[in-house]
């Protein structure tokens, strides 16, 4: 028993650094020389995985608590440009961007950074830009869905943010101001 345990360690530990080498990849071939390392600590990054979680279950049961917006894959240049006065109207905040899901990644940037590429981010972690506020239990998800009728596919993505002062940045964000 102890003997498949401690290869069941190993292995998970090997699809850690694995996802965790990926992760550093992309963010380098999104970002180049100056890209942000993800963390070596898988325990760290899966706590951060869930703080995650955990602060989005607090904001979704109240309307109030969580700002959400949905745009068809053929408006993207308006989903950008939120997301761009988003990043304006909160300002720089330290944030960890995340890789959800088995193997957590993270790793530390600012969110301007983040937020002026958010597409490229999104492609990064999945299709699902995850940021957590480094200070406040806030966070943000950008998500492309893919819908399927028959033999044709269609995409959305959805924008949900929650903590301040991320959602009044977001509300004012929607509203086109910023």
């Amino acid at each position: 028993m102890e003997h498949s345990e401690s290869l069941a360690q190993r292995l998970s530990a090997q699809r850690f650094r694995n996802r965790r080498r990926e992760f550093a990849l992309a963010l380098a071939g999104l970002l180049g020389e100056g890209a942000p390392a993800p963390l070596g600590d898988p325990d760290r990054a899966a706590a951060l995985s869930a703080e995650y979680r955990a602060s989005y279950d607090v904001a979704a049961p109240s309307e109030w608590a969580l700002v959400r917006r949905e745009w068809p894959a053929v408006e993207v240049t308006e989903l950008v440009e939120a997301v761009h006065r988003l990043a304006r109207n909160v300002g720089r905040r330290r944030v960890w961007v995340l890789g959800l899901g088995e193997d957590a990644q993270a790793a530390a940037s600012d969110s301007d950074v983040v937020l002026d590429n958010p597409l490229g981010f999104a492609a990064v972690t999945g299709h699902q830009l995850a940021l957590l506020d480094a200070e406040v239990p806030a966070g943000v998800s950008l998500a492309r869905h893919s819908h399927h009728f028959g033999p044709r596919v269609s995409f959305r993505w959805e924008l949900e943010v929650w903590g301040e002062p991320w959602i009044s940045a977001a509300t004012r964000a929607l509203r086109g101001v910023g």
